[in-house]
């Protein structure tokens, strides 16, 4: 339902697969009982990754991929696998999607498949890449209900005045799909204001909404 949004952000149509995908190969080691065991990542994404082990693996394994100068881990479980030879050998090739990641190494993979830094030394720059919407934007990428929904929330928290015929008094942010609590969630900053009915004086305001795909599943940072 909100796939438009990503395609904004990242200035590129999204592929069946929703998430930006890069073709490797990168170095990788799959933990074979208590050896780590060489492999090749073919291709990685924000939802699994394609490997070649010289071994046949479980249903799910740990892996260790090298993406520049960064080690991502991550556990990861079988989609499909093809036996066949690699340099004369057995070889596996398999899909995989990803069951376990932290929400840093997650960041990284995506900046990586979208061609960025896989290393923010500033915490803080990545919390500011975001995308200021125009109105014809928000019209055209966020669903009117989802809309509603969210300045809805800022009146209940007394960001912004009751709605009406008038047009809010608000500016959208977007900033991308992120992990959060375990689940890839849109990111969208609200800037909105409101009068203090007694003193006149004008109030700002900047909430942070998490969603999933659906505008559901509504998450709010106070």
């Amino acid at each position: 339902m909100l796939n438009n949004l990503i395609t904004f952000f990242t200035g590129a149509p999204q592929n069946r697969r929703r998430y930006p995908r890069r073709a490797g190969p990168f170095p990788a080691q799959v933990a074979v009982g208590a050896q780590w065991v060489n492999c090749a990542c073919l291709d990685i994404s924000g939802s699994g990754l394609g490997v070649v082990s010289p071994v046949a693996l479980p249903e799910e394994a740990n892996f260790r991929v090298k993406l520049d100068n960064r080690i991502v881990n991550v556990r990861a479980k079988r989609v499909w696998q093809q036996q066949g030879n690699a340099q004369g050998k057995a070889a596996w090739r398999y899909g995989l999607t990803f069951v376990g990641i932290t929400s840093d190494d997650w960041d990284a993979v995506v900046r990586f498949c979208n061609n960025d830094a896989v290393t923010i030394e500033n915490k803080a720059q990545q919390e500011l890449a975001l995308v200021r919407l125009k109105e014809d934007d928000v019209a055209r990428l966020i669903p009117k209900k989802l809309q509603d929904t969210l300045l809805g929330m800022l009146v209940q928290r007394g960001r912004l005045a009751p709605l009406d015929d008038k047009t809010p008094l608000v500016q959208y942010s977007y900033g991308g799909v992120v992990k959060r609590g375990g689940k890839a969630l849109h990111r969208l900053v609200i800037q909105s204001r409101i009068a203090d009915r007694l003193s006149g004086e004008v109030k700002s305001f900047e909430t942070r909404f998490y969603f999933d795909d659906a505008g559901g599943n509504i998450q709010i940072d106070e």
